[in-house]
């Protein structure tokens, strides 16, 4: 069986170098992952909510709503229920502050969670005209209130990105009859 093994080696060794060279610098070229399954998972986790559960209000879309960390990919260093809290939290926010808007625009906000200080907020605006600031710096005060999420360990970035468009008109009744 050795001499078969051998010549059959023989004949195709031309074929294997190769072919173990490429299992060598793969195997040298894989990244290391020192959380299991990380390999798994992408740059950012995203978090799909159905109707009516992710729309603040029937003029507002959460268009995106996803979280990511540096030192774990797949997200694991921010609890589940501190996700979602953040979420219960800021959702009747952007409900109030945008409600009644009369214009179309986007806000995007990230909050910066650790395991030993506050969360810090930031917040884009696009395509949102001048009459929206007030509605606009109310919602950024009372967002950037929201800074008791904590990780267990390193730092998780979690955004919301909102669409939204003007309130749709309210049909009133007819009078008379």
């Amino acid at each position: 069986m050795r001499r078969a093994c051998s010549h059959w080696l023989g004949r195709h060794s031309s074929r294997i170098r190769p072919f173990a060279l490429l299992l060598s610098v793969l195997a040298v070229a894989a990244p290391a992952h020192a959380i299991p399954g990380e390999e798994f998972c992408g740059e950012a986790t995203a978090v799909y909510l159905p109707e009516p559960q992710g729309k603040p209000a029937p003029n507002i879309e959460l268009a995106n709503f996803q979280f990511t960390s540096p030192e774990d990919r797949c997200g694991r260093n921010l609890p589940n229920d501190a996700l979602m809290r953040l979420h219960a939290e800021i959702k009747p926010l952007a409900a109030t502050a945008f409600a009644d808007s009369r214009a179309s625009f986007s806000v995007m906000v990230r909050y910066t969670i650790t395991a030993d200080k506050p969360a810090t907020f930031d917040m884009k605006v696009s395509d949102a005209p001048e009459s929206e600031r007030p509605r606009l710096t109310r919602f950024y005060t009372e967002a950037a209130a929201l800074n008791d999420a904590r990780s267990t360990s390193g730092t998780v970035y979690v955004v919301f990105h909102y669409n939204i468009s003007p309130r749709a008109a309210v049909a009133r009744p007819a009078k008379g009859g």
